[in-house]
């Protein structure tokens, strides 16, 4: 967004939220609300430019001057949450909340941190709320119907789902919901009258028969789901449910040949949407083991698909997923960058693409496609996130930090804004800023102190610069409490507990690492010849010295080491 756009939606919103308070406007008033405006204003600034503590400050000045401002306290109740400060953050919503009642997203909020602290009961009182204006709204239910399987009450959440029926009239997704609790709960019965329900209420629809066939099937009423097929049949010969029904019945019994003539005819069938096809065509191969026979189906039936489809993107980009998945990826890319070539703004086609170019090692492609793939979805950070690994596989450091930065700020997922700081740490570490390595390493682990990538890195680079050592050996414990066998984790540990002059444990520990890697690297050999130089084993040292130096990845001393017989560091 522009600073042109930014300033409108923020003079919007303070318009909006103080309206009220305008309506009883005195001279005084009016100078508050002006401080009021400029703060709010510096403070969403600040905020979009990650300068937290800033905004903070400025969102706290727009309260003091106009203290009714409910969205300054709308965005402190984040601000406050995300520094680790959730009372704050709780009352500041709280409080929103009370000023503004009609606020949907500011009970959404207040929800949201009854459900982090557990508090389920005050959570669904809130989404009663929300759903008396919206009873339809879905993603509602889904929270409402979450919060009282998380307090266990699943009867509950059957009287609740009957409520909702009883206003909007049977459906497929609260029978499906419905259906799926009573499974729950040992009731194949009410699973059964619910998916009869849902067929009587829409006769003709032949898809609802075909469940409950299935269903009839999984309850070993195999005579009774083939009278549904029948019944099927008669209403619509030519429906192409019934390949599904077959497919999915024969898979079950084990009957695999007829299974996959079934799959194969429900590709070819004309009245069977693109879409369906390729949910088919992903489930059989989900339940294909036979690595043998993979590839061949996976050709006819692509080729099939295509054959019905050739304009349509989808059957190339399933085609590239099923070579993807069997990690044949110079076939899934020439796959996908055919169904791009069908449609250039396909998000999944392009996200797939360049996630097969990371497999590949192309940084070449991946710059290129990464660079394409923004130009359709400029405000998808994952994108962002692709293009710059691809610059740092191309040492552009510098530049792939700032792309970084720019996708971290549109990232709304927490691993995925872990990720770019992660990427952001290691290109400082690439540019010998070790002040923005750790301040970035800081911002992972404060989102999830057991990120093990992360706490190895930190741990070893400490190791390395001699700093905190007592702390670099709690991050690496971590890691070898996570993995224990992971021989990079291993290797961190033990050259910690060299730097902390702890010898012997050193010793054990790589010893350890060598039993679990047949291949170790050049460095796992010098820091072990290390380890033994400090021990006196001068000699087998030199050995290990010499081990590293032919298979290389070891510090720019190892000649000197060899040839001196004595450590430089």
């Amino acid at each position: 967004m522009n600073k042109v756009g930014l300033l409108f939606a923020i003079l919007s919103l303070l318009l909006t939220n103080s309206l009220d308070a305008l309506c009883q406007d005195t001279l005084s008033n009016r100078n508050g609300f002006v401080k009021n405006a400029e703060f709010f204003s510096k403070g969403i600034a600040s905020k979009y430019n990650e300068r937290y503590d800033e905004a903070i400050d400025y969102f706290e000045k727009a309260l003091e001057a106009f203290p009714e401002d409910h969205a300054s306290m709308y965005e402190l109740s984040s601000l406050y949450n995300e520094n680790s400060l959730q009372e704050k953050g709780f009352e500041m919503i709280k409080k929103a909340v009370e000023l503004d009642s009609t606020n949907k997203w500011y009970k959404i909020r207040l929800a949201d941190f009854y459900r982090r602290n557990n508090d389920y009961h005050s959570f669904i009182d809130i989404y009663d709320n929300l759903l008396k204006d919206e009873p339809n709204n879905l993603e509602y239910l889904e929270a409402y119907i979450d919060a009282l399987l998380h307090i266990g009450d699943l009867e509950k959440v059957t009287e609740k789902l009957d409520v909702f029926e009883d206003n909007v009239g049977v459906n497929e997704y609260l029978s499906l919901q419905k259906m799926e609790i009573y499974n729950l709960l040992g009731k194949p019965d009410k699973v059964i009258e619910e998916m009869e329900k849902l067929s009587d209420a829409y006769p003709y629809e032949t898809r609802y028969l075909s469940m409950l066939a299935e269903i009839y099937v999984n309850n070993k009423r195999e005579d009774d789901a083939y009278e549904i097929y029948l019944e099927i049949k008669e209403l619509n010969p030519e429906d192409p449910y019934i390949n599904i029904s077959l497919l999915e019945y024969y898979q079950k019994k084990g009957e695999l040949d007829k299974a996959y003539e079934e799959f194969i005819l429900s590709i070819k069938n004309k009245n069977l949407d693109y879409n369906t096809k390729a949910q088919i065509y992903e489930y059989w191969f989900s339940i294909k083991d036979d690595d043998e026979t993979i590839i061949s189906q996976a050709e006819e039936a692509g080729k099939a698909f295509i054959e019905m489809h050739p304009d349509k993107e989808l059957g190339y980009y399933v085609m590239g997923t099923v070579f993807f998945n069997n990690e044949i990826y110079d076939k899934a890319q020439t796959y996908y960058l055919e169904a791009i070539q069908r449609d250039s703004s396909s998000f999944i086609s392009w996200y797939q693409l360049v996630f097969t170019d990371m497999e590949l090692n192309n940084s070449d492609m991946l710059y290129e496609h990464s660079n394409k793939a923004l130009r359709f979805y400029p405000e998808q950070p994952i994108f962002y996130l692709f293009n710059g690994i691809s610059l740092m596989e191309m040492e552009r450091y510098n530049e792939a930090i700032d792309v970084f930065k720019k996708g971290r700020f549109m990232s709304a997922d927490k691993k995925l804004t872990s990720s770019f700081d992660t990427y952001t740490a290691d290109a400082y570490h690439q540019l010998g800023d070790k002040k923005n390595m750790y301040l970035y390493y800081d911002k992972v682990l404060k989102n999830d102190p057991n990120d093990t990538y992360v706490l190895n890195n930190y741990a070893y680079f400490l190791a390395v610069d001699g700093e905190r050592l007592d702390e670099a050996l709690k991050m690496s414990a971590t890691t070898i409490e996570k993995d224990p066998k992971n021989v990079t984790y291993i290797d961190t540990y033990a050259w910690v507990l060299y730097k902390l002059g702890r010898y012997k444990e050193a010793k054990k520990w790589m010893e350890k690492l060598f039993s679990y890697d047949k291949n170790p690297q050049g460095v796992n050999y010098e820091h072990y010849g290390d380890i033994l130089y400090k021990l006196g084993d001068v000699k087998k040292a030199v050995q290990n010295w010499k081990k590293a130096k032919k298979l290389g990845d070891t510090s720019e001393f190892i000649d000197q080491k060899i040839k001196d017989e004595k450590i430089y560091e």
